[in-house]
């Protein structure tokens, strides 16, 4: 049996510093039972796979990765690993991309979502961010979406209003009492975070279903209408109209997040019960607002992406609405797989070769991450199968490509909201020589420059005490906004007691006539009893007396037989009446004669 072995090295070029190459781990689904694995384990960074064709020789194909996760990690290790320091970065204003890659029933989605006791990276990341941002968070509605991509810092009496709002809004939604999935929450925080920052986070969900944008939170539209993509200021492209929600805690996170899953088109295949078909993007936004100037920004991003799985159709037998599906599916995955090659050509030989961003909307989303915007990560999972080997090797050199492509290394920038007064102090003004009048004259503009930094300190402290005065005018307002609704539900719990209460009193009213009716039933009842008991006496009698008449009939006519003496029917009936029969007349009168 011949071995070929053939390992894939990584080329070796001159790269900039400044760049970062995009980060791609393997994660080993555990195999079925009675099935034959292909690929092995040679280290924590090397996998080889191995088959055997139609030539009885066997092929071993090795690929390398940042790290391999065999089929007994944790999900907590593969968090640990791969996604904390993408949360670092998140908290520090740097954007991320995590993707998970694979063939279909391979475990992305298990990966990046989990189940309510094995959570996945999804909620690990939302139960971390709010473990360290939890008492720096900033006031509710301080902070509102522009709609076009940005964000601005409202007034507390818009800031108020809006809240009130929310408030009305759940009020009206508190009566789904929706039961929704949650996770486990294993404690972790990031330690190292800007305590003078306050913090809102900010959560979209949505999906791209056959090459078109649909959000998974909007709740507005009867229909599923398509979303578009749009550029904003700084030419970073968005989901245009799209739902982005202020969170405060992680359950509210999540169930945002159920109501999306909940909205996701799945399909059931040959190969798999529940397959996504199509790719979902989860954004978490995190806005830090410095405290020293209220109108300055820091917006970072962390976007999650489940790809759905690629498809072969004699293996899923697809047909109809499914085979389309998986033809869009398939499609948008090459579109990412051509865009990744040429940024590798381009970066690797000096080619100008063009990147076709536009060719789908999962490529033209992402675009401004693969330009530099942002870190990039990948999980490619796979199914150990047999059946699986060709889709597996055509997964290993989609990897093997992205491994090569080299991100620039994004920077924290700030962006402004709004006008941020800039302070000057004396000692940036440059000295000129002047005339003493001039010098006097400067001598008067810098005591009153000292006078009005003096006042702007004052003034800026009695800011922050109106500010603080502020905010526990909102909180009173919040309390009382919580008391008016308690009282508005008391009242209608009252009502609904009071209407229980009058169903109760008229049902007793009716169960008392009905026991009056009743009442003159049972007497009625009793009567006829009484009156059929009289009849029962008398037809009793009746037949006692007939069994008597009956009895001395039939000895009488024993007797009479015994005599030889037959009466006439007119001398029983005579007998019976109390009338002394003449022929016992004559037996007595004759015995008598004899003695």
């Amino acid at each position: 049996m011949n071995r070929v072995n053939k390992i894939r090295q990584e080329k070796t070029h001159v790269s900039n510093p400044e760049n970062d190459p995009v980060q791609v781990f393997c994660r080993l689904r555990p195999p079925k039972a009675n099935e034959e694995s292909t690929c092995r384990l040679l280290s924590p960074t090397t996998l080889a796979f191995t088959t055997t064709d139609s030539k009885i020789t066997r092929k071993e194909i090795h690929y390398k990765f940042r790290h391999i996760f065999t089929s007994f990690a944790t999900q907590n290790e593969v968090f640990k690993y791969v996604a904390y320091p993408l949360l670092e970065d998140l908290l520090k204003g740097k954007n991320a991309l995590l993707f998970t890659y694979g063939v279909t029933g391979s475990g992305k989605t298990h990966t990046l979502t989990g189940d309510h006791h094995n959570p996945g990276i999804m909620p690990k990341c939302i139960h971390t961010i709010f473990n360290s941002i939890s008492a720096f968070q900033a006031p509710k509605c301080m902070i509102k979406s522009d709609k076009m991509n940005g964000f601005e810092v409202q007034s507390q009496r818009d800031a108020k209003q809006d809240e009130m709002d929310l408030l009305k809004a759940s009020s009206r939604t508190a009566k789904k009492n929706r039961k929704d999935k949650t996770y486990v929450n294993d404690g972790t925080k990031i330690i190292d975070i800007n305590e003078s920052t306050l913090y809102s986070v900010f959560v979209s969900y949505f999906e791209i279903y056959n090459n078109k944008v649909y959000d998974l939170l909007d709740e507005n539209c009867g229909t599923r209408q398509g979303k578009i993509l749009r550029e904003d200021s700084n030419k970073k492209m968005y989901v245009n109209a799209v739902v982005e929600t202020e969170v405060k805690s992680a359950e509210e996170a999540f169930e945002l997040f159920n109501l999306g899953q909940k909205r996701k088109k799945t399909g059931n295949t040959v190969l798999n019960s529940v397959s996504s078909r199509s790719h979902s993007i989860l954004n978490i936004r995190v806005v830090q607002l410095p405290q020293g100037c209220p109108r300055d920004l820091l917006i970072s991003q962390l976007s999650l992406v489940d790809l759905a799985g690629s498809e072969r159709t004699n293996r899923t037998q697809n047909t109809g609405q499914l085979l389309k599906e998986a033809s869009q599916i398939n499609n948008s995955l090459m579109s990412l797989r051509t865009c990744l090659d040429n940024l590798r050509e381009n970066q690797t030989t000096g080619a100008n070769r063009l990147v076709p961003y536009r060719s789908s909307r999962l490529t033209l989303l992402f675009k401004n991450y693969f330009e530099g915007e942002g870190r990039i990560e990948m999980i490619v999972c796979v199914n150990p199968s047999a059946a699986d080997f060709e889709e597996n090797l055509q997964v290993m050199k989609f990897a093997e490509s992205a491994q090569d492509v080299k991100v620039a290394r994004s920077e924290s920038k700030f962006t402004s909201s709004g006008s941020c007064p800039k302070t000057v102090t004396l000692a940036q003004i440059p000295k000129i020589n002047l005339r003493d009048e001039a010098l006097a004259a400067l001598e008067q503009l810098s005591d009153a420059l000292k006078t009005r930094f003096e006042t702007i300190k004052h003034l800026g402290s009695f800011l922050d005490e109106e500010a603080r005065f502020r905010k526990r005018l909102v909180d009173v307002e919040q309390e009382n906004v919580w008391g008016k609704s308690e009282l508005e539900t008391t009242k209608v719990l009252f009502r609904k007691e009071r209407q229980k209460f009058s169903n109760v009193k008229a049902k007793l009213a009716d169960a008392e006539a009905r026991a009056e009716d009743s009442q003159l039933k049972i007497r009625e009842y009793q009567d006829k009893i009484a009156s059929l008991r009289n009849v029962v006496a008398r037809k009793n009698l009746k037949i006692k007396n007939t069994n008597v008449q009956d009895v001395l009939m039939r000895g009488r006519q024993r007797e009479l037989k015994e005599q030889n003496v037959v009466e006439t029917p007119k001398q029983q009936t005579r007998r019976y009446v109390g009338t002394p029969c003449p022929s016992r007349r004559r037996s007595r009168s004759a015995e008598s004669t004899e003695v």
